[in-house]
C-alpha cells in the first residue's frame, strides 16, 4: 500500500529504477586539492590532480576528523545539452556548496548556497526543495565543466544529476509527498501512544512516543527538513549540530524504549549492562559534537546505533522467558535493520542508488513503529490477562488467607487465654514481692528511724545526767545545812523565860554557832542554791532543744530558724560525738529563717553531722574536726541560706559520689549501716526545694554546700 501511495505521486515520467542512469557519478572526479576555501580559484583547481569517482561519490567523514573540510570536485559536461537544464545536488546533508561553471577553462559565474536543511525556491514557495540546484548556462561549449565544493560535518554520499525543471519538479513533490505521509504516519502513532500513556500511566508509552519522535527526527532532518519544522540551518550552531544531536536522541531513547518494554532488569541482566554501556557512549558523543568535531561525531553516532543490533538477541532471550509480545519487538527492529543494512549499502555503493534503497529506512521505520504499536496494544491485552489472573489468584489467596486467619485466631484465642493466666500468675507473684519489698523497705526505714532514735536517747539521756546528778548532790548538802540551820531556829525558839533562865541557854547557842560556823554554812548554802539553778537551767535548754529536735510539724511548712536547728542537734549529738571529732560552729549573725519542717532538718542534720564524724576515724583524734557553717547570700537576685558541714576525714572519688544517694549503698562494713540513710536526707532535700552540692578529695574530706531559698 506504502509503494501505491509513493507510485502515485511520484512522476509519472520515468520510474525509480530507472533513476539511477540520471546521476552523473561518471562524467566526475575528485580533486587532490583540500586547502580550499569557498573562495578558491579555477586556476588552483584546474592545477590540482584527480581521480574517478564512482556512480554516486562517497564523502568519507573518517577521512578528516575534525571540523568540516571542502572537498572538490570536477564534473565534465561537453557532451550534454545544456539548454534549459538544471543540475541538483540531490542531498541535504551538504552544509556549504559552491558551483563554479567554466568553459574552456574559462569562468563563466560562480554560485554558492550555504545551510543544509535549507528550502531551496526557484519560482514560489510550492516550487522550492530540500536539495540545492543550479541553472546551466543556454549555449553549449564543447569543453563546458563544472566544478563543486562540497563541505559537511557528516558522512554523506553526493548524487549529482542534471534534468529540466519540470523533472526536478517532479522529483521533489514526490519526496515531499512521502514524507508527508510519513509523517502523518508517525503523528497519528504518537497521538495514539500518547493517549494511551495518559490512560494506563504505564511509562512504556511514554518512552515509546520519545522513541517516535527521535526515529521520526532522525528520518525528516536526513532529508533537510528540520529547515521547514523549525528553521534550522546549517548557518546556525543549533543547524549545523541539528541531525547530530537528532540522531543521538533517537538512539537513546531507543535503548530506553527496549530496556523498559523487555524489562531487561528481571529478563536479562546482562544485555542490561550493555544497554547501559552504550549510553554512556552518547554522553561522549555528545561532547564530542559540541565542541565542533561534527564529523567524528557523525562517525561516532553510526558506530553507537550498533546498539540497536542487541535489541534482537535480547528479544530472542527474553520471548524464551515467556514474554510473547517480545516477538513483535524482535520481528520490527530485524525489519528496520533491513532496512538499515539497505540504506548503508546503497551509501558504500554496492547497492544502486535509486527510490528504493532510498527510500528503505524510513519505509523500515514505518513497519517498525507499526509492529511496536501493536506489541504495545498486545501488551494491555497480556497486562488484561495477567490481571485477570492475578484477581482470580487473589481471590483465591484471600479466601485461603481468610480461612488462616480463622484457624490462627482459633490458636491465638487460646494461647492468649493461656498466656493471660500465666501473666496473671505472674502478675500476683510480683504485686506480693513488691509488697514485700515495700515491707522490707519500710522496716529498714524504720531501722534507719529507729537508729536515730536510739542515738537521740542516748544523747538525752547522757546530756541530762550530769544536771541531775548535780542537782542531787547539792540536795543532799542543802539538806545537810537544812538540818543544822534548822537545829538553831529551834534553839532560839527555845528562849523564853527569866534573864537567869536565859543565859545558860544563849550560851549553849553561842557553842552551837560556833561549832556549826554559821558564815561557812550560809555561804555553802548559797553555793548549793546557785548550783542547783544552774542545773535546772542547763536542764531546762536540753528540754528546750529537745522539743525543738523532735518537733512533729506533718507535711505543714513553717517558718525556722536553721542557726536554731542547728544548735539543737548539736545538743543531742554532743555528747554521743564527744571523743569522735570536734565540732566547730560558725553561725551566721544574719537572718537564717527558711520555710520548712523542722523535725525533717533536724533528721538531715542529724544524718550528715554523723556521717561526717565517723570520715574522720581514720585521723588521730586531736586532728578529728567537723564544721558547720551557715551563712544568708543572694544570688539570681533571690536571697537564700545555706549549710555548710565541712569534715577533714577520707574524702571519696567520683564513683562513689555517683552513688551515695541511692538506696542500700553504703561503705560501711556489713551490719553498721543500711544505705538508707542518704537516700532519705536527698528525699527529704528535694521536697523542701533545697539543692545539694558535694565537693570531696581522696585523703583530704568532704563538704555538703545545702541552700535553702530563704
Amino acid at each position: 500500500m506504502l509503494w501505491a501511495v509513493l507510485s502515485t505521486f511520484v512522476a509519472p515520467q520515468a520510474s525509480w529504477a530507472q533513476d539511477a542512469h540520471r546521476y552523473l557519478g561518471k562524467e566526475m572526479r575528485l580533486l587532490e586539492w583540500r586547502a580550499g576555501e569557498a573562495s578558491t580559484t579555477l586556476p588552483n583547481l584546474n592545477a590540482s590532480g584527480s581521480e574517478p569517482c564512482a556512480e554516486v561519490p562517497t564523502l568519507n567523514a573518517s577521512l578528516h576528523l575534525g571540523s568540516p573540510i571542502w572537498h572538490w570536485f570536477e564534473v565534465d559536461l561537453s557532451r550534454f545539452e545544456m539548454q534549459g537544464q538544471w543540475l541538483e545536488v540531490a542531498s541535504a546533508m551538504c552544509d556549504s556548496l559552491v558551483c563554479i561553471a567554466s568553459c574552456e577553462g574559462r569562468e563563466l559565474y560562480r554560485m554558492e548556497a550555504h545551510g543544509s536543511g535549507t528550502r531551496w525556491h526557484q519560482n514560489g514557495p510550492w516550487d522550492g526543495s530540500n536539495y540545492p540546484r543550479f541553472p546551466m548556462p543556454d549555449q553549449n561549449c564543447p569543453g563546458f565543466k563544472v566544478h563543486l565544493g562540497v563541505k559537511s560535518g557528516k558522512q554523506m554520499v553526493l548524487p549529482v544529476r542534471m534534468e529540466r525543471p519540470a523533472r526536478l519538479r517532479s522529483y521533489s513533490l514526490g519526496r515531499d509527498l512521502f514524507f508527508a505521509f510519513y509523517g502523518g504516519i508517525m503523528m497519528v502513532m504518537l497521538l495514539y501512544n500518547l493517549v494511551l500513556y495518559f490512560t494506563v500511566k504505564d511509562r512504556s508509552y511514554l518512552l515509546y512516543v520519545l522513541f517516535l519522535i527521535g526515529v521520526a527526527g532522525s528520518q525528516l532532518f536526513l532529508e533537510g527538513y528540520q529547515g521547514v519544522l523549525f528553521g534550522l540551518d546549517s548557518s546556525t550552531w543549533w543547524g549545523m549540530r541539528a541531525v547530530h544531536l537528532m540522531g543521538i536522541f533517537s538512539g537513546t531513547t531507543t535503548i530506553l524504549f527496549v530496556i523498559r518494554f523487555l524489562n531487561l532488569k528481571r529478563n536479562a541482566p546482562r544485555y542490561l549492562k550493555l544497554f547501559q554501556t552504550f549510553l554512556w557512549a552518547y554522553v561522549v558523543v555528545v561532547a564530542v559534537t559540541v565542541t565542533g568535531r561534527l564529523n567524528l561525531g557523525f562517525l561516532l553516532i553510526n558506530v553507537v546505533a550498533s546498539a540497536a543490533l542487541l535489541a534482537v538477541p535480547a528479544a530472542l532471550e527474553v520471548r524464551r522467558g515467556g514474554q510473547k509480545s517480545a516477538t513483535f519487538l524482535l520481528v520490527a527492529f530485524t525489519t528496520f535493520l533491513i532496512a538499515v543494512s539497505v540504506f548503508a549499502l546503497k551509501e558504500f555503493g554496492i547497492l544502486p542508488h535509486n527510490q528504493w534503497t532510498k527510500y528503505a529506512m524510513p519505509v523500515g521505520s514505518i513497519v517498525e513503529v507499526v509492529l511496536l504499536s501493536i506489541a504495545l496494544a498486545d501488551r494491555i491485552n497480556q497486562l488484561k490477562k495477567e490481571s485477570s489472573l492475578a484477581r482470580e489468584e487473589q481471590l483465591k489467596v484471600s479466601q485461603l488467607n481468610e480461612k488462616i486467619v480463622r484457624d490462627q485466631n482459633q490458636v491465638l484465642e487460646s494461647k492468649v487465654l493461656e498466656r493471660t493466666e500465666a501473666l496473671e500468675s505472674q502478675r500476683d507473684s510480683l504485686e506480693g514481692a513488691l509488697k514485700e519489698l515495700q515491707v522490707t523497705q519500710d522496716q529498714l526505714v524504720q531501722s534507719e528511724k529507729l537508729a536515730s532514735i536510739g542515738q537521740l536517747t542516748a544523747g538525752i539521756a547522757h546530756e541530762l545526767n550530769n544536771p541531775i546528778n548535780f542537782v542531787s548532790s547539792s540536795a543532799q548538802s542543802l539538806r545537810r545545812d537544812f538540818d543544822d540551820v534548822s537545829a538553831v531556829v529551834a534553839a532560839l525558839d527555845q528562849l523564853h523565860g527569866t534573864e537567869s533562865e536565859l543565859l545558860p541557854l544563849v550560851e549553849a547557842l553561842h557553842k552551837m554557832l560556833k561549832e556549826m560556823d554559821l558564815a561557812f554554812t550560809m555561804k555553802e548554802i548559797e553555793e548549793l542554791l546557785t548550783g542547783i539553778e544552774d542545773g535546772a537551767q542547763r536542764t531546762a535548754e536540753i528540754v528546750k532543744g529537745l522539743r525543738i529536735f523532735s518537733r512533729m510539724d506533718g507535711d505543714a511548712a513553717i517558718q525556722a530558724n536553721i542557726n536554731e536547728l542547728l544548735e539543737s542537734t548539736m545538743v543531742i549529738l554532743r555528747s554521743s560525738l564527744n571523743g569522735e571529732a570536734s565540732l566547730v560552729l560558725d553561725l551566721s549573725a544574719d537572718d537564717t529563717e527558711v520555710s520548712c519542717q523542722p523535725g525533717k532538718l533536724n533528721q538531715v542534720f542529724m544524718n550528715l553531722i554523723n556521717n561526717a564524724a565517723q570520715a574522720t576515724q581514720s585521723r588521730p583524734s586531736a586532728e578529728r574536726e567537723v564544721t558547720i557553717r551557715t551563712r544568708r547570700i543572694v544570688e539570681g537576685g533571690a536571697a537564700k541560706v545555706q549549710v555548710a558541714i565541712q569534715d577533714n576525714g577520707v574524702g571519696m572519688d567520683d564513683e562513689t559520689m555517683a552513688q551515695i544517694f541511692d538506696p542500700f549503698f553504703t561503705t560501711k562494713a556489713v551490719g553498721e549501716g543500711t544505705g538508707l540513710g542518704l537516700s532519705i536526707v536527698k528525699g527529704i532535700l528535694d521536697d523542701h526545694h533545697a539543692a545539694l552540692d558535694i565537693q570531696s578529695t581522696l585523703g583530704q574530706g568532704s563538704t555538703f554546700l545545702i541552700t535553702f531559698p530563704a
